[in-house]
C-alpha cells in the first residue's frame, strides 16, 4: 500500500504516474494482513486504493518487474519494494508455515496451532484461529503480548483480555529453539 499511497499523492500533485507491480495484484503483504474476517476495514482500504488508482488516472503495469531503473525514462523514481515476511532461523523451520501462507489460505492448519510470536500479527492470527474453532497456543520471547510501540492501546488490551478470558494458552518469556 505504500507504493499506492505515493502514486496517489504524486498524481494529486499533478504528476503523471506509472505504477509497476512485480506480481499480478496490488497490495503486497497487506492483502494477507487483511484476510481475517475481523479486518473488513483493511479490505475496504484495499478497494479504496484500487478506486483511487483508477480515479487519479494512474497507469498500472502488473506482472512487470523493473530490473533497470534507467530504462524507465522517468524524471523521478520512488522505490516501494514492500514488506517481506520474517523468517525464523531455527532447526525444522521448513515444517512450519509462514503467516502469509496461512492468511491467504495457501496452506491448511490442524486443530491445535502453535503461533510463534505474540506481536500484533501473531495475536491477530491466534484470534483468527480461535474464531475458526481452532486451538491456538502463542509462544512469545518477550514478557508481554503485543509489546511494541505504535500499536493502538485498545487493540493490544483487547487481544490480551480476549486471550485471558477465553483461556488461550500463552507462553511468555519463551524462545522457539526447534520445530
Amino acid at each position: 500500500v505504500g507504493g499506492m499511497e505515493v502514486a496517489r499523492v504524486c498524481a494529486m500533485r499533478g504528476h503523471s504516474v506509472t505504477l509497476y507491480e512485480k506480481s499480478g495484484v496490488l497490495g503486497g503483504v497487506f492483502i494477507a494482513a487483511a484476510a481475517p474476517s475481523f479486518k473488513e476495514k483493511d479490505r475496504e482500504l484495499l478497494k479504496w486504493y484500487e478506486k483511487e488508482m483508477a480515479d487519479k488516472g494512474i497507469e498500472i503495469k502488473l506482472n512487470t518487474e523493473v530490473k533497470d531503473l534507467k530504462s524507465l525514462d522517468a524524471d523521478e523514481i520512488v522505490v516501494a519494494t514492500g514488506a517481506k515476511p520474517r523468517r525464523v532461523n531455527v532447526k525444522g523451520f521448513d515444517k512450519g508455515i509462514e503467516a502469509c501462507e496461512y492468511l491467504l489460505g495457501q496452506k491448511e492448519v490442524g486443530n491445535k496451532v502453535i503461533v510463534i510470536g505474540g506481536g500484533l500479527s501473531g495475536c491477530e492470527i491466534a484470534l483468527d484461529l480461535y474464531n475458526k474453532g481452532k486451538t491456538p497456543v502463542i509462544v512469545e520471547m518477550k514478557n508481554d503480548l503485543v509489546a511494541m510501540k505504535g500499536v493502538c492501546l485498545a487493540n493490544s488490551s483487547y487481544l490480551r483480555d480476549f486471550f485471558k478470558l477465553n483461556k488461550v494458552e500463552v507462553h511468555l518469556n519463551t524462545k522457539l529453539c526447534e520445530i
